[in-house]
Formats: C-alpha cells, sequence, structure tokens
C-alpha cells in the first residue's frame, strides 16, 4: 500500500511527496513544529438520522470546530421538526456551518416533470440551511446530476450550469453558497474533478457558486495537487478522507493525505476542512482523525 501511494504521489506532486518524512506519523511533529499553528478550521461531517445535541457537545470538546449536516432533509421536516432542530442545534455547543447530500435520490436535473419540485426543494432547503447558520451546502448528488445515456453530454452540462444558476437566485436571497463538488467516475458521469468543477464555476461567474475539493476524489481520478493552486480563487470547501478505502484521516499512515494538506496551505487555501469518511465508531474515529488533521496539515 505504501509504495502504491509513493508512486501516486510522486506523479501528482513530484518534489516534496516522495520525501520520506511523509510516509512516517513521527514525522508529523516536525512538521507540525516548523509550521506553527494550523491556519486551517476543522469540521466533520455527522451521522444520519435526528441532531444528537450531546453528541456535539463531546465533538466540540475534541476540539471540531464546527458540524456538517445532510441538507436533503431539512426541506422534508415539518414546521414543528425544524424548529426541534434548531432548539437542539442551539443547545448542542458546535455550530452547524455546513450541509451536504443537496438533493434527494428520487430527484434528476434531467426530468422534465419535476422542474417545480426540484424549485421547491432548492428554495426550502437553502432558506432553512440559513436559518441554521449554514453558509456553505454542498452540490455533490451524484444520482441526481447523472446525464442520461440518451442526452449529448454539451445538453447535460447545460442542464446542470441552469440548475445552478437558479441555485444561485436563492443563494443570493440567503447568503448561502454553493460548492460543485466533483465526484469520481465510479459515482457520476459528470464533472469528476476539480478541473471540470472550476470551467464551469468560472463559466457561469457567479458569486454564489463556488467549488469543493474531496481528496479522495482527487486521488480516484489522479488529479494533480497543481490543481489546488491553479483553481484556488474558486475553492470554498474542503473534504477528506483516508485513501483509497476512504476511511478517517490517518487510518492507513496519512501519506497521502499529508502531500494533500501541505498542497492546499501552498495553495494559500486557509477555509474549513471536513472529514467525510467511512467509520465503525463515529466519535472515537472522529477524534482520531482530528488530532492527525491538526498534525499534518
Amino acid at each position: 500500500m505504501q509504495a502504491a501511494l509513493g508512486f501516486a504521489m510522486a506523479h501528482l506532486y513530484p518534489g516534496d511527496a516522495v520525501s520520506s518524512r511523509f510516509f512516517h506519523v513521527a514525522g508529523m511533529e516536525e512538521r507540525e513544529s516548523e509550521r506553527g499553528e494550523s491556519m486551517f478550521s476543522f469540521g466533520c461531517c455527522l451521522p444520519g438520522g435526528p441532531f444528537d445535541a450531546g453528541q456535539a457537545h463531546r465533538l466540540a470538546a475534541m476540539g471540531f470546530a464546527y458540524g456538517e449536516i445532510a441538507a436533503a432533509p431539512l426541506a422534508a421536516m415539518t414546521n414543528e421538526e425544524f424548529a426541534a432542530l434548531r432548539r437542539e442545534q442551539q443547545v448542542g455547543g458546535l455550530p452547524i456551518q455546513a450541509a451536504n447530500c443537496f438533493l434527494p435520490g428520487e430527484l434528476s436535473l434531467f426530468a422534465p416533470d419535476q422542474k417545480e419540485k426540484l424549485r421547491g426543494h432548492v428554495e426550502r432547503v437553502l432558506h432553512r440551511a440559513a436559518d441554521l447558520g449554514i453558509d456553505t451546502v454542498v452540490f455533490g448528488s451524484g444520482g441526481a446530476r447523472r446525464i442520461p445515456k440518451d442526452t449529448p453530454r454539451e445538453v447535460g452540462e447545460d442542464v446542470i450550469a441552469d440548475f445552478l444558476t437558479l441555485c444561485s437566485r436563492f443563494c443570493a436571497q440567503t447568503g448561502v453558497t454553493l460548492v460543485i463538488e466533483p465526484l469520481n467516475k465510479t459515482e457520476c458521469n459528470v464533472l469528476n474533478t476539480v478541473e471540470e468543477a472550476a470551467r464551469l464555476a468560472r463559466r457561469l461567474d457567479l458569486p454564489q457558486i463556488r467549488v469543493l475539493a474531496d481528496a479522495y476524489h482527487v486521488f480516484c481520478e489522479q488529479e494533480d495537487f497543481s490543481v489546488l493552486s491553479r483553481e484556488r480563487e474558486w475553492l470554498a470547501h474542503i473534504h477528506v478522507a483516508e485513501p483509497p478505502g476512504r476511511m478517517v484521516p490517518g487510518a492507513d499512515g496519512g501519506a497521502y493525505l499529508a502531500c494533500f494538506g501541505k498542497a492546499l496551505r501552498e495553495a494559500g487555501y486557509d477555509g474549513r476542512v471536513s472529514i467525510e469518511c467511512r467509520w465503525e465508531h463515529f466519535e472515537a474515529e472522529m477524534e482520531q482523525g482530528l488530532h492527525f488533521l491538526k498534525k499534518s496539515f
């Protein structure tokens, strides 16, 4: 595994990427002392289901700066359920600043009979997100944005562009930024790389539409880390997990993520970084992941 990651990093980030100090957790203390305090704000994607104020308190005590929740369920909540969520979130002690899973699986950008339902969902989610103090919503939603087989790619990209333009109107009303999440080709057939997502954002040139870089998807697509510097002006959010298994950061030594963090620093990114990964024991693994990020980023 170490050899495979070394080869990948030599290709993705020549020079420092294959330095031996990036392959040993012990070397992280050296890097930490060289850098001083981290420039990033670290959060984590919370488990689905009802918001757990007790868990939020514990995550805050670990040192997490914020939580990231699923956005789509906000649209389906009754007013009473949403009011209860607001109360729980306010006493949880952990600010909820970001949300993912923007669109539910049953919605599609390419279903003409769902246009009004889609518009209503976008409006409701973005307004409710803003009410919770969320200022960043992630547009991954691979199923919803997947281009049908009988649709030309250029037409499909135009449909996605029109959808993002619609979203931007509600973003302007609410102060929420929508970030396009590139998904690897096994999860979606369009917008697979940071470069592609940034190209679309640049084409739209809307202040509320920005880009997310997910270390796991960057790894899967073998995208060069230099894209983080080239597209820095569009980057507004980051997801991290340990490739190739998408585990908690540091679970397999953390060599790739250490290089990813270095590339972010050199690009001048100083925003939020959310752990989004597979886990078995959520709180214990999040604590381990945060410890790793604070030392290696």
